[in-house]
């Protein structure tokens, strides 16, 4: 046996390492059935490197969805889950800029360390996981980069020195799942936990703690007693909420005595960031604004309806952003908007409408023959149908595809209560 951590990352990234791993990728690629290679391989290799090769090669696979220099990092499959994808760990990374050496406080295997120190910043690591601290230290050695990579679990283990933080607090604990836990859902069980995390975000210059964007993220939720941020003024900390390739991918909390003086995001409440791009390309657009503003007026469709990002709603600045742009809901508490004409904005996903009815399997089923329509992309809220069960009803017979927009509208307001259904036809803007 040659254990599990640092001596055993050594050897995989050594010469007969890279060979391994090179025979794995070939003869997985040639469809041999695990076993077999398995055991071909263990003939000339101990058994453990052999383990770790192969669930290291499994998740370089994988990885190419995540980071574009995929072919040189080292992850286990399990830590490739956890571990963010490189545009939004390049994004966060950019906020961190000029602040001073960044700890990344459980690393894992170093995807967002590496993140942090290919944006130039100098940077330390402290993960409780032998393993992953040993592969984030090959991470940052194979990408060329510096930085040191401490074992050990907050609370508990002294700090690398460092004026700024990131923390992801592990959201997973024993039981099934993917990883061989299961997600935790209760900021409490997290680890570590809000009341643990809490002197070092009180005592650090600049902090980002990444959040789960399905948990609350209102302020009376994050400063309730017990919660990460408690005692905190909404002037102390600021909400960024990131989507790429359509998704919310997630909320990060920021502050610190630098906050104020914008080292790490704008001056304002919440954000809203969009990253448009590929992998190695993406750009992120921020729009910043108030959580606390009165709804955008109620209208009947107009020419043009919109569906707003993900990030928008999830950072809860629908509102405020419908407001300054001049945009009319379509119904209370319904996230579709309409105007007159449409507009280039990465936070909004525009079609030209053809038509409006009043919901009916008959009344839509005329629409769409009206308008040859041949296929549909069905969208719904507050629409109690699925989009199967809507489509099941159809007879398609004509050329075009539409998108068909359900949605509830406000009894005694519109001229048609009850469900509206909206055909309509995407309606590219000008580039942003």
């Amino acid at each position: 046996m040659m254990g599990t951590g640092d001596a055993l990352v050594d050897v995989l990234i050594s010469p007969a390492g890279e060979e391994l791993l090179a025979r794995i990728s070939g003869v997985t690629a040639a469809g041999t059935a695990p076993l077999p290679m398995q055991r071909a391989l263990r003939s000339d290799y101990p058994a453990d490197l052999v383990r770790l090769a192969l669930r290291v090669a499994e998740a370089r696979r994988a990885a190419t969805a995540k980071y574009p220099d995929a072919g040189r990092l080292l992850f286990t499959p399990e830590l490739l889950e956890q571990a963010t994808a490189h545009p939004v760990a390049r994004h966060r990374a950019s906020r961190f800029e000029g602040c001073g050496p960044v700890l990344d406080l459980g690393c894992g295997a170093g995807g967002d360390l590496t993140r942090l120190a290919g944006a130039g910043l100098p940077v330390a690591g402290l993960e409780r996981d032998p393993l992953a601290a040993a592969l984030a230290r090959a991470n940052l050695m194979l990408s060329g980069l510096e930085g040191r990579v401490d074992d050990g679990e907050y609370p508990g283990a002294d700090l690398p020195p460092h004026e700024a933080l990131f923390a992801d607090p592990a959201r997973r604990g024993p039981g099934r799942g993917p990883a061989g836990s299961q997600r935790r859902y209760d900021p409490r069980q997290f680890s570590p936990s809000p009341r643990e995390l809490r002197p070092l975000l009180e005592k650090t210059r600049v902090w980002a703690v990444k959040w789960g964007p399905g948990l609350g993220l209102d302020h009376e939720t994050l400063t309730a007693p017990g919660a990460i941020l408690e005692g905190f003024s909404p002037a102390q900390y600021a909400v960024e909420v990131v989507g790429w390739q359509g998704t919310v991918r997630e909320a990060v909390l920021w502050g610190g005595e630098d906050l104020q003086r914008g080292a790490a995001v704008p001056g304002a409440p919440r954000l809203a960031t969009v990253l448009d791009g590929g992998l190695a390309d993406a750009k992120a657009s921020t729009y910043a604004g108030d959580p606390v503003v009165a709804p955008p007026p109620l209208s009947e469709p107009a020419a043009y309806l919109a569906e707003p990002d993900g990030t928008l709603l999830c950072a809860g600045l629908l509102d405020a952003f419908a407001r300054e742009h001049g945009l009319a809901a379509l119904a209370t508490d319904i996230a579709y908007l309409t105007a007159p004409a449409c507009f280039a904005s990465p936070w909004l996903r525009w079609w030209r409408r053809l038509e409006s009815v009043p919901w009916s399997p008959a009344r839509l089923q005329a629409a769409l023959d009206r308008h040859d329509a041949g296929s549909v992309v069905i969208k719904k809220r507050g629409f109690p149908l699925t989009p199967e069960q809507v489509r099941a009803g159809l007879t398609l017979r004509g050329s075009r595809e539409l998108t068909v927009l359900l949605h509830r509208a406000d009894a005694g307001r519109s001229v048609h209560p009850g469900y509206l259904a909206h055909l309509a036809e995407p309606c590219p803007a000008p580039s942003f």
